[in-house]
């Protein structure tokens, strides 16, 4: 092996955290109004769709995970990966991919401490931990300097306590990234951080998803080695058997009830039609109030756009003012619901009021 392969592995290795300094987590100035309004930070982890724009939020952080690939094990941060050598891995590289919880060590130099000072209110928005539990390593990380994090508190003149809350959001993709978007949009239009930390153990039982697997077969494959039965109605769902020849492709529903297909098609565009049909039936009947929806392709968003079914649901939004976001799927949803995938989340309050219809 050359030098300049060794150094391409080792930069694309799980040491490429040590390399970028520029993404080590800096402490920002203390604002005086922090003292009657304390600060909060949302994060989310590398499974969840958001765009670009929005990982750049001064509010937003996203807590990495870890992939292992081909012999190497890499560090998924949510951001860089989709315009690298990563983003553009196939559908048999993909196949062999697993992803896992970061370790602790993975995690301090990125985020501690300066985390712990940025933040008054830290409020992570986790894909559905049967899929992975990276909150685990955050915590232990935090609790492990937690003297440490109090006095550089101190020494700030800040409270000394960092509060620390860690949800399962319930869905995966589109999900977590819609339930951080409405967060922060709270935060950002001067809400309290305590009463947005109230607000996020509450959505998710507002979201629902709905997944449209491109290859049923290799999300039926990833989602099997994690050996979880929660994930088993997704798995049976999308294993091969009689009635999935003959529809070969699955909806895959999350929502407050747990896991469930929603129904089969034949053709995976179809499938794509029915459930955009779904949502827009549900922005009627649901109402607008707190409405918000997001889809995740890994595919291209231009293409997407060219849909008629796609333009039938945006006119939708659009008359009733309900924002409808539209963002590339992360790579570990590449890994977890197979390339070419489509995921729609929508977050509203009277589905938790049981009056959209399931």
């Amino acid at each position: 092996m050359s030098y300049e392969d060794k150094k391409n592995d080792y930069l694309l290795g799980f040491a490429s955290t040590q390399q970028v300094r520029s993404e080590q987590e800096q402490a920002l100035p203390v604002n005086p109004l922090r003292h009657h309004n304390p600060y909060g930070v949302i994060m989310v982890d590398a499974a969840a769709d958001i765009s670009s724009a929005m990982a750049q939020h001064p509010r937003m952080r996203v807590l990495p995970l870890t992939i292992q690939l081909q012999g190497r094990t890499i560090l998924d941060k949510g951001l860089h990966e989709k315009r690298g050598e990563l983003r553009e891995l196939g559908r048999e590289h993909l196949r062999a991919a697993q992803i896992v919880p970061p370790s602790v060590e993975g995690l301090e130099y990125r985020l501690y401490p300066n985390i712990a000072l940025n933040a008054d209110w830290l409020i992570y928005m986790g894909s559905m931990r049967a899929l992975s539990n990276p909150a685990d390593a955050l915590q232990t990380l935090l609790l492990q300097h937690r003297e440490e994090i109090r006095e550089l508190r101190r020494s700030r003149g800040l409270p000394p306590d960092l509060q620390v809350l860690c949800l399962d959001g319930g869905s995966m993709l589109a999900g977590p990234a819609l339930q951080a978007r409405v967060l922060v949009k709270k935060l950002d239009a001067g809400e309290p951080a305590a009463e947005v930390a109230h607000v996020a153990t509450q959505l998710s039982v507002m979201t629902r998803q709905w997944l449209i697997p491109r290859h049923p077969g290799d999300l039926a494959s990833a989602l099997s080695k994690l050996s979880n039965p929660a994930l088993e109605p997704w798995v049976q769902a999308a294993s091969l058997g009689l009635n999935q020849l003959l529809n070969p492709y699955p909806v895959l529903v999350s929502d407050a009830n747990g896991l469930f297909c929603g129904f089969r098609a034949k053709r995976w565009r179809s499938a794509v039609a029915e459930v955009f049909s779904i949502a827009e039936q549900a922005i009627q009947d649901g109402g607008v109030q707190g409405t918000q929806l997001q889809i995740s392709y890994d595919g291209s968003i231009r293409e997407l756009q060219a849909w008629p079914e796609f333009a039938q649901l945006r006119e939708r939004a659009d008359s009733m003012q309900v924002r409808l976001h539209v963002t590339h799927m992360s790579l570990a949803g590449r890994i977890w619901a197979s390339t070419g995938s489509i995921s729609l989340a929508l977050l509203q309050p009277s589905i938790r009021e049981g009056q959209a219809p399931v």
